[in-house]
């Protein structure tokens, strides 16, 4: 039901797309094609290994540039190179060579460590010219970059006035990253014990970036979790973005940050003992990507070799890649390969993995196992491939991808939103989220709140007993993260965030599913309490407590399979247990006590300071407990609004009493304070 809802707002999106498209053409200037009008093509063979993309020099002052220029029945007529280099005119001298469908040039005696912007002009077989950056891009630029990018990274070279769309950049001689040893001898987590948060950097971040999230690391690790997974970070379409709108998948987006800040992110997650994993978007494409952008929408796509005209099969968003095009085929294969070399991420999420076909359908399985094989573990054996894989063959299709080693995201939120709200029935099950192979979790970035359909719809006094709803956060995690398998935390779930899916940062009560992929409402705005608030504090704490049991305290006790389970549909009183290591119980009733005998044996209470415990324990409404075979100290937290989460710079106005989140919008300093935005004078703007 979510993913329809997400669907849609991808769909709304497109047309954000074509505006974008349409935009960016009206920001450049068309180049003259009559400084070139008798100019006729070179034919010349590449050099060996050279196919599609940017290959540098040794000697740092060479690149040889190469793209594929091709409908499906004829090979574009020219191609020339624009850029820095030829000060943005046609020149002969820079017309690439043919081969086939591809065309090439070398270029030397460039400048080392300097960056050069450029664009293929491309004159196709039917005559109509276009102006496309390299589909390899690992840096580009676009005329939205004057908003948030520009902020970021001050030094990001300007737009030029002869691009046409995206630009790509390229950097002879560039230096190196130097990566710690944290990083280089990183030791990726057993992929069947991982604990993962995700996020969006845009949301979680008061700043919207890396440096913002960078700061929120010491909070996320003292939570526990032994992986973090970012939404999509390749280049998607305008700055405020979920990222499922790709359009570059070499480039990191800059609206959160540079290259070097990307690395120094995953560099610091190193460090910390956190893997990264990184959401990827191979279905589909806008049409500001490149290949796309040659051959658009419309008729045109017809002749467009990259993109089926009509996906074989369901879901489709944007242009729905041919996966069965040997270049296409080959770009994602590289994709992967990139990520995992030049930014040392640990593994992928492959968002519509189902999508992932040839022009035929139910082609998804081979492809993904042929990029698993020669784009992950040709690589890197240990690193995650997980797939999103739903739609009709999901139960088929799904055992085949985890026998091949890779892992499937395994929405299981029903049956915790069930347990959140106190609806004990058939289908609250927790079995789909005790297994191996798959990434279960009680929210997703798909998924409603739980805790705001607790309070919406909570089953006796929930929906008023805010002490009572959060009790039920650990609970859930609980019986999450020490089942069997790979979990998953979405942001801000340990503290109980509340506002709906469907709420906006300016109308944070309101249910509207135009609002979904909208900014939230912060949770360490000004007025509220999510971090300082017992209830809120009290259940990260267990959350925290609970996920470093299973991660770093005790981590190989769960390697294996329970030896005992009672987590049935509709069932009060539940119960796990790993042998003689752990035992967890749960009252997940409203209103009734129940009542827990202990396994023979000897066992202290975890999550109370390791004291003997024997015998029968009497579990009120909502109480967890976690039990060890030997004495292990749960972790304590003194103040976790001080642990660099709130990250909100608080400004006071030329009127004393106005304080309140500062912001910039179109280079503005303005005030937020609740649902009010003021100027830095106090003036209120536009009555919000």
């Amino acid at each position: 039901m979510y993913k329809v809802t997400k669907d849609k707002v991808r769909h709304m999106r497109k047309s954000i797309s074509l505006l974008f498209l349409i935009l960016s053409v009206w920001a450049g200037q068309a180049a003259n094609w009559n400084d070139v009008k008798n100019v006729t093509p070179v034919v010349k063979q590449r050099p060996s290994g050279v196919t599609n993309g940017i290959y540098y020099g040794e000697d740092g002052t060479s690149v040889t540039l190469c793209t594929y220029a091709a409908s499906k029945t004829a090979s574009a007529k020219r191609v020339f190179l624009l850029g820095d280099m030829t000060d943005w005119k046609l020149k002969e001298e820079y017309q690439l060579y043919k081969d086939g469908n591809y065309f090439w040039i070398t270029l030397t005696g460039l400048e080392s460590g300097k960056e050069y912007r450029f664009q293929y002009a491309v004159e196709r077989a039917d005559g109509l010219k276009k102006q496309i950056s390299d589909l390899y891009s690992e840096k580009v630029l676009h005329p939205d970059d004057q908003y948030e990018p520009r902020t970021i990274d001050p030094n990001l070279l300007a737009y030029p006035a002869g691009g046409d769309g995206y630009v790509t950049v390229i950097q002879p001689g560039k230096p190196q990253y130097q990566w710690s040893d944290a990083t280089l001898n990183f030791k990726r987590p057993n992929k069947n014990n991982l604990v993962i948060y995700e996020l969006w950097i845009y949301d979680y971040t008061s700043n919207r970036s890396l440096k913002g999230l960078m700061k929120r690391l010491d909070y996320i690790q003292n939570l526990g979790v032994n992986a973090v997974e970012l939404m999509p970070v390749c280049e998607f379409d305008g700055n405020y973005n979920w990222g499922y709108s790709p359009n570059h998948y070499f480039a990191p987006d800059k609206a959160y940050g540079s290259e070097t800040m990307y690395k120094e992110f995953i560099d610091e997650c190193h460090k910390r003992g956190m893997a990264v994993i990184i959401d990827m978007v191979f279905n589909h494409a806008t049409g500001l990507n490149p290949m796309n952008k040659l051959y658009p929408y419309g008729t045109d796509l017809a002749s467009n070799p990259w993109f089926n005209v009509t996906a074989p099969h369901s879901d489709n968003v944007y242009e729905d890649w041919n996966h069965g095009f040997e270049p296409a085929h080959e770009m994602f294969i590289r994709a992967l390969k990139y990520w995992l070399t030049e930014y040392k991420v640990d593994g992928f999420r492959l968002d519509l993995s189902h999508g992932l076909c040839s022009d035929k359908p139910n082609t998804s399985v081979g492809n993904l196992k042929d990029y698993y094989e020669k784009g992950v573990k040709a690589v890197s054996p240990d690193a995650y491939m997980i797939c999103e894989h739903w739609g009709g063959n999901m139960g088929t299709e799904r055992p085949q991808l985890i026998s091949a080693g890779m892992q499937c995201w395994n929405n299981t939120s029903n049956a915790y939103c069930q347990t959140a709200m106190g609806w004990l029935k058939d289908g609250d099950g927790f079995g789909e989220a005790n297994k191996d192979g798959y990434v279960s979790y009680c929210e997703s970035h798909d998924e409603e709140r739980m805790q705001y359909k607790c309070k919406k719809y909570g089953n006796g006094d929930l929906q008023t007993n805010t002490a009572a709803r959060l009790a039920r956060v650990p609970e859930n995690v609980a019986f999450n993260v020490l089942l069997n398998g790979s979990h998953m935390l979405w942001m801000w779930e340990e503290v109980g965030y509340d506002f709906s899916i469907n709420s906006d940062i300016d109308n944070p009560n309101a249910y509207n599913e135009s609002y979904r992929c909208n900014k939230k409402p912060r949770p360490d705005a000004i007025g509220r309490d999510y971090f300082t608030n017992a209830d809120r504090v009290a259940a990260f704490t267990k959350c925290a407590q609970v996920i470093t049991l299973r991660t770093q305290l005790m981590p190989s006790v769960f390697e294996g399979n329970p030896t005992s389970q009672s987590i049935n549909s509709g069932s009060k009183l539940r119960k796990v247990q790993w042998g003689s290591n752990v035992f967890v119980a749960a009252n997940f009733d409203v209103t009734s006590n129940q009542a827990v005998t202990l396994p023979s044996g000897t066992w202290y209470d975890y999550l109370n300071g390791a004291s003997v415990a024997l015998g029968t324990y009497t579990l009120a409404p909502g109480e967890l407990k976690v039990f060890t075979g030997t004495p292990v100290i749960a972790p304590t937290f003194a103040n976790i609004s001080k642990r660099d989460h709130t990250g909100i710079e608080e400004v006071t106005s030329s009127d004393s009493s106005l304080k309140g989140e500062k912001f910039l919008r179109n280079g503005q300093l303005l005030i937020r304070r609740g649902d009010k935005t003021y100027t830095i004078t106090g003036q209120l703007v536009n009555g919000k």
